[in-house]
């Protein structure tokens, strides 16, 4: 595997990590302001900065000693 292939899967992950988090979230929101008067706002859906920044924090680990 090369290091683009390694970068991109990474991303991938990344990626992947974000929308679980997102649609579970989403999930938690909708059952929520179904029982509630008390609305919640419903989470943003992950930008490519955040999982950038997630990706960054993946590959810190996978390379740290």
């Amino acid at each position: 595997m090369t290091p683009y292939e390694l970068r991109f899967q990474i991303f991938q992950q990344a990626n992947n990590l974000a929308q679980d988090e997102y649609h579970a979230n989403f999930a938690l929101v909708e059952q929520w302001n179904k029982e509630h008067s008390v609305k919640m706002d419903y989470p943003q859906f992950p930008s490519y900065i955040d999982i950038e920044s997630l990706a960054d924090k993946i590959n810190a680990f996978v390379s740290s000693k």
